[in-house]
């Protein structure tokens, strides 16, 4: 087996419960991941007996498991230590910390693509975030009106196209014949 896929098997096999639960709960992190998740998953089972990916197929395992790896383990550190662990409690603020993982996403592309942004007011976005999560304040229905607004007071969107990782994958999934329209009663890791 490729040792990319191995990778992924052994990181699976780490996370299994924790993304698990954010799908048996519908979580808005679960819905984030998804595509990246099902690429990689669609990937190991096509290719777990293989020797060697061409360069395409390990470049999409080598960036998507490094982006779950990534996600998963902000996911958890704010799990661990806001929540104590309690997950239901966790899942109160999921979309909170999706738009944290958003506004990483968002930064990491604008200083990649050098575009020029009031980088105090975005580090402000995220303290009002983080300080929802730390002092357990309700989070607000609007909240996704509200982040979207100062973000577009930030950066000219007419002039500018957000393209996630998320985006990549899902086109990647397009290609490959997946769809997230009507997502398959699968087994997550069950061929793992």
């Amino acid at each position: 087996m490729v040792k990319l896929l191995k990778e992924y098997q052994s990181w699976y096999s780490e996370n299994r419960e924790f993304f698990e639960g954010l799908k048996s709960h519908q979580s808005a992190l679960y819905t984030r991941l998804y595509p990246v998740y099902d690429v990689l998953y669609y990937l190991y089972k096509e290719n777990k007996k293989c020797d060697s990916l061409d360069e395409d197929l390990d470049k999409i395992v080598q960036v998507g498991l490094e982006y779950l790896h990534q996600q998963l383990f902000t996911c958890k550190l704010y799990y661990e230590k806001f929540f104590d662990k309690d997950f239901h409690a966790f899942l109160e603020y999921d979309r909170v910390i999706n738009y944290l993982l958003f506004l990483e996403d968002l930064k990491y592309e604008l200083n990649e693509k050098k575009i020029d942004y009031n980088q105090t007011d975005f580090e402000d976005i995220i303290e009002y975030l983080e300080s929802m999560i730390s002092e357990k304040k309700d989070v607000p229905e609007n909240l996704n009106v509200y982040i979207d607004s100062k973000i577009s007071n930030l950066i000219q969107l007419d002039s500018y196209e957000f393209h996630s990782i998320i985006d990549i994958f899902v086109e990647i999934a397009d290609t490959l014949g997946l769809s997230f329209e009507e997502e398959e009663n699968i087994i997550i890791g069950e061929d793992i």
